[in-house]
């Protein structure tokens, strides 16, 4: 009956979770309309606010508004206390199950974890009583059943002394109920014959031993019984003639019989370590039965080769105690989830009045400012002016960013940001480092007593999908990636998000094990992930590393990114290595990339001072334009079109920094000596080159990697005579120390300079130029020391 119990528990656990799933899909609809509903709202508010309108449909439009948000902060009340009860209701059912159903498991468990330990130390101490056929000495066992207070009594049957028959004859109990179970009017030990629940599976358990001892101890008997033969042999010869040799033969013969002994002896106590129980010991038993009896054989190797099984250890328990225990707990424990429910939802409920509150107190001020804003001609003036909220109003609206709009109306008015606020977005989902603010600067790095890991990323205008980010798992082992995901805007954005997040959530639950080591998992699972969005010319293309920080092993799986680059510290020289080809992950279905030869790891081992360094192509790809001596733009004119010409081709206008350079850049600075960057059509003349001093490097991966994008911003920029304090390049400021320490012509370029009053993390060169960014550059370096 308390198994059907559990059962109909089980069932009205799952219908309170289903029909609290309803009860919140029910919710988030209704929330959603009300969202969509504040968001009609405030488009009505924003059509007013930048003069769409003529005042006489702005004032109708304005009297639409107010009626539209009447009674929304109640509905907004209502449904998300009711959201809060859901999701409070859907936690604490499920927790409560898992907690009492953890109890009762381990209660379970303790019951029969202490009474192995009894049996095996009353299994050790009766295996010498049977072998010296101490009947009297057994009788104090049972006493230490103590240990155990579950434990009614202990039973240990054996051998008939005088028979040397084992028949399940008590040797040692204290069974207060003995005299019902034997067939003598009173405990006669080692003759009184034990009758009880076991005694049907006695004899199957009986046979199954000895069968099981004789197949596996034949050898060592046989060995046993000659062994012993031999030594009565050389013992009657010792007696004519003791002799040494005769002597130290027998010694011989003894200890050879002392290892086949224990060797045996080993084997029937492995035969012999079966503990089983009546009824089984089951979960479901444990909630259907008050008693277990447990029992364990006891092994021996007497007088004969046939017969191993010459003992059985009973012992009974009752887990009464251990059911009031638990249902104890079961009370206990409902009583503090209600009351950690109530006490939730007394906070959502003053949450969900707080938030009504606040959300509506912006649109009260909208609506008494509209006016004023829709006079403003000149939305500079707007400067300043903030909603100063007051509680007589009773309009409820989604408000809260009238704020924002003035700002913005007031930031289009003057200069906009240089930073794009995409770029800004981008950089929170990178493990970038943060200045005094809690902004996100443009460096990531981590030092550990095996590696020096460094990172940079410089977004180009708006959002893209670089991403590049790094895990430490466990203190040894690091999860590392760099994705370039196809295309921009917001579906490259979208995918680079999602990248991240599904790389966030493996970190997390990554655990040293087999699996573990299987990163190719996780790719196919982007993989089909970004395949079922479905969008359009939208892919992933990135390379995913495992790396172990103690030996330098590193695992690579990658998708349609399949070249890594390794300074070779003992070769003084930059090595690209090519992976696997695949698919780049959103392009194919699974099952087609199976048949394509699948996502596969693929292990690098690097040394003491190589450095991995992944970067995605808006490095190599960064362009500048030709120009001729008036710093106008123009196409390449050696030879006829695209016919080659350097790093480009004839009838071109531009060329890209390109590997080579980027390859050049890296062993110049490993090796300590100068790089000369030339630069193709330059309109400031053909000779002058740009020099960098790289003499003075210590050879870290931060200088690797701040070398190549200082000299790709020099790239891109140029010296126009023209160019006067109101040109200006925004520099991050850790570019410009690097350029300061090693730009040999750095008081020819740098030497202007303004503060930026928007991010102090970035600096603008005055007086100079430089060709558009069109795309990001992220790149990433690990060192292992």
């Amino acid at each position: 009956m308390s198994h059907i119990s559990i059962e109909i528990g089980n069932v009205i656990i799952a219908s309170i979770i289903i029909l609290c799933a309803l009860v919140l899909v029910i919710l988030l609809k209704r929330i959603a309309g009300i969202i969509a509903e504040s968001a009609s709202i405030r488009l009505d508010a924003a059509a007013l606010v930048t003069g769409e309108l003529m005042p006489s449909e702005k004032k109708k439009r304005i009297i639409r508004v107010k009626k539209r948000m009447s009674g929304l902060r109640f509905k907004l009340f209502s449904f998300t206390v009711g959201l809060a009860l859901a999701v409070n209701t859907m936690a604490a059912v499920p927790l409560y199950v898992l907690m009492t159903r953890s109890h009762e498991q381990t209660l379970f468990q303790g019951l029969l974890d202490r009474s192995t330990v009894l049996l095996e130390g009353l299994a050790a101490n009766a295996h010498t009583l049977f072998l010296q056929g101490n009947v009297a000495g057994m009788g104090n066992l049972p006493n230490q059943m103590i240990s155990v207070p579950e434990a009614m009594y202990v039973t240990i049957t054996g051998y008939n002394p005088e028979t040397r028959i084992f028949a399940d004859q008590v040797w040692a109990t204290n069974d207060v109920n003995i005299l019902r179970k034997i067939d003598t009017f009173e405990l006669l030990p080692g003759y009184s014959h034990i009758s009880d629940e076991l005694t049907e599976h006695f004899h199957l358990l009986y046979d199954e031993l000895n069968n099981m001892a004789r197949d596996r101890t034949g050898g060592f008997s046989r060995n046993i019984h000659a062994v012993e033969q031999e030594i009565l042999l050389l013992t009657e010869q010792i007696r004519s003639n003791p002799s040494p040799e005769l002597v130290q033969q027998l010694e011989g013969q003894q200890m050879t019989l002392s290892i086949f002994e224990q060797r045996l002896t080993e084997e029937l106590d492995r035969i012999g370590r079966v503990i089983r129980s009546e009824p089984d010991y089951s979960a479901e038993n444990f909630r259907d039965r008050g008693r277990f009896l447990f029992y364990k054989p006891i092994m021996l190797h007497i007088d004969s080769d046939e017969i191993f099984f010459w003992g059985l250890i009973r012992l009974e328990v009752s887990i009464n105690s251990i059911l009031h225990e638990i249902a104890e707990e079961r009370e206990t424990l409902f009583r503090l989830n209600v009351f950690i429910l109530l006490f939730t939802q007394l906070i959502g409920s003053a949450g969900a009045l707080v938030l009504s509150n606040v959300i509506i107190r912006p649109i009260r001020q909208l609506v008494r400012h509209v006016e004023i804003i829709r006079d403003t001609h000149d939305k500079a003036r707007l400067s300043g002016l903030d909603i100063k909220l007051k509680s007589r109003d009773e309009l409820a609206i989604l408000g809260n960013t009238i704020n924002d709009m003035t700002h913005g109306l007031v930031e289009a008015a003057f200069a906009a940001s240089d930073l794009s606020v995409g770029k800004e977005i981008q950089k929170k989902f990178l493990p970038l480092a943060l200045d005094a603010s809690g902004e996100k600067l443009s460096s990531a790095f981590e030092e550990t007593q095996y590696l020096d890991l460094f990172g940079y990323y410089e977004g180009a205008k708006g959002v893209s999908g670089d991403y590049f980010d790094f895990q430490d798992l466990d203190g040894r082992y690091y999860a590392v990636i760099k994705c370039d995901v196809a295309g921009k805007g917001i579906p490259a954005s979208f995918i680079m998000i999602l990248v991240a997040t599904m790389f966030k959530n493996y970190c997390k639950l990554w655990k040293l094990a087999e699996r573990g080591m299987r990163i190719e998992d996780l790719v196919y699972q982007m993989n089909e992930f970004i395949e079922a969005l479905a969008f359009k010319d939208r892919f992933a293309a990135f390379t995913f590393c495992l790396y172990d920080s103690y030996t330098g092993v590193a695992r690579f799986c990658n998708a349609g990114d399949n070249l890594i680059h390794i300074y070779d510290a003992s070769e003084k020289r930059l090595k690209t290595l090519t992976l696997p080809e695949t698919p780049a992950a959103g392009v194919l279905p699974n099952q087609m990339v199976e048949s394509k030869g699948g996502y596969r790891a693929q292990t690098v081992i690097l040394d003491h001072g190589d450095i991995l360094l992944l970067f995605t192509d808006g490095i190599e790809e960064s362009q500048r334009k030709f120009r001729n001596s008036d710093f106008e733009e123009i196409l390449c004119t050696e030879g006829p079109d695209d016919t080659p010409h350097g790093n480009h081709a004839s009838g071109q206008g531009i060329e890209d920094m390109g590997f080579e350079r980027v390859k050049d850049i890296i062993n110049t600075i490993m090796n300590n000596k100068v790089y000369t960057l030339n630069k193709w059509h330059n309109g400031e003349g053909e000779d002058q080159d740009l020099h960098f001093d790289f003499r003075s490097s210590k050879g870290t991966v931060e200088e690797v990697i701040m070398a190549i994008i200082s000299v790709e911003k020099m790239f891109r920029c140029y010296y126009d005579p023209k160019a006067s304090d109101e040109n200006r390049v925004l520099v991050d400021s850790i570019v410009d120390a690097f350029l300061k320490t090693h730009f040999v012509q750095y008081r020819d370029y740098c030497s202007f300079t303004l503060e930026n009053p928007v991010n102090k993390a970035y600096m603008y060169y005055t007086h100079v130029m430089e060709d558009e960014q069109y795309d990001d550059l992220t790149i990433l370096g690990i060192k292992r020391k």
